[in-house]
């Protein structure tokens, strides 16, 4: 199965996205699991809750 450059250029476009799509997703749950314990830990030791 052979493509033209314009299918490979078109293809390798939707496979792009889906990779940065998934790469967002994982770095969004992580990020977000980074804060919960961030303020977590600045509650405990200065007893302040960032907004």
């Amino acid at each position: 199965m052979s493509f033209t450059p314009g299918q490979l250029l078109f293809y390798g476009g939707l496979l792009g996205i889906a990779v940065t799509l998934v790469a967002t997703i994982i770095v969004i749950v992580v990020l977000s699991g980074s804060r919960k314990r961030l303020r977590r830990k600045l509650n405990e030791e200065y007893g302040i809750s960032p907004k």
